[in-house]
């Protein structure tokens, strides 16, 4: 027995930040086990090894030493509500919850940082813990910023101010050339470099760009025509035609007079969705640069849109 209160190095074991993850796995009777988890921890890379913990007194502690296989999926910076469902003790907490499909059977949280699918290989007694090592058989990733846990709170992964941005001039593959004199050109390519990976991201969670654009435009102009909908977010007709048929028949857009097309209650909510995620990628894009900076950057955009002094 030693002296140290407990609370006292909580506090203190809360100094670390940590990533958030949740541990989901099946129990032998078929039923879906999720967990929210910070004790996460590669441990080797050949063979390829990880390491989480769980406490003794978990009710799911019996289920997942009986599991073969869990899975860590790594939560993102915009899935903090993730993280409080699964943190509770409840009966439901895959309802609503985004799946994707597992190599393995097990329930994959669609949207996150990465995932691991693990075989459970050991379970080790840790103290009041008990640690879980996995043999990792399968896992993704992609670029999105994860979510971070220190001093009892959330918090996100950002640049430190003493790092210094990457030198675009510096770098081997984005050379001078004599189209980087001119502003078109260099609109595009800003323009492909920021929305590509963002449009990418979409796509990969089932929402085409033509839905979000269409979902987006009419959020500002209402009772608008197909073709004046292909005309506005310069998408192809037939793209077009096939997003609106989609979203009328699935509810989000509704019809007026005249074949026009309004966006509906359920189609803002779809849309508040897609905006989330543009801000989430906004704050990871413009991550470094100062708030003057970006205002100029803003102003003039506007400038150049709207052909006028803001």
């Amino acid at each position: 027995m030693t002296n140290i209160d407990a609370k006292v190095l909580r506090n203190c074991f809360g100094k670390f930040a940590t990533g958030i993850t949740v541990i989901t796995a099946v129990a032998p009777d078929g039923t879906q086990l999720g967990l929210t988890v910070n004790s996460f921890s590669s441990l080797s890379l050949d063979p390829p090894m990880i390491l989480w913990s769980l406490d003794k007194k978990s009710k799911s502690l019996e289920a997942l030493e009986q599991a073969t296989h869990f899975a860590v999926n790594v939560l993102a910076s915009d899935q903090m509500d993730i993280s409080n469902n699964f943190a509770r003790s409840s009966d439901d907490k895959f309802d609503d919850v985004d799946l994707i499909e597992s190599k393995f059977g097990l329930p994959l949280l669609a949207g996150t940082v990465a995932y691991l699918e693990c075989k459970n290989i050991n379970a080790i007694e840790g103290g009041d813990h008990i640690i879980f090592i996995g043999q990792v058989e399968s896992f993704e990733t992609n670029d999105k910023k994860p979510l971070l846990y220190t001093n009892g709170q959330y918090t996100i992964a950002a640049r430190h101010p003493l790092t210094k941005l990457p030198d675009a001039g510096d770098a081997e593959d984005t050379k001078h050339h004599s189209s980087d004199d001119f502003i078109v050109p260099l609109l595009l390519r800003s323009y492909w470099e920021i929305s590509d990976p963002f449009y990418q991201e979409l796509q990969d969670e089932g929402i085409p760009v033509s839905h979000a654009r269409i979902l987006v435009h009419l959020s500002h102009e209402t009772e608008l025509t197909a073709a004046e909908l292909a005309k506005a977010i310069r998408v192809d007709m037939a793209s077009v035609s096939m997003s609106i048929n989609w979203l009328s028949n699935n509810g989000h857009l509704d019809t007026v007079a005249e074949d026009k097309y309004v966006i509906s209650e359920q189609g803002l909510v779809h849309l508040n969705k897609v905006q989330s995620r543009a801000q989430r990628f906004e704050k990871e894009i413009l991550d470094g640069y100062s708030d003057e900076d970006v205002d100029m950057l803003k102003t003039m955009l506007r400038k150049l849109i709207y052909r006028q002094d803001i």
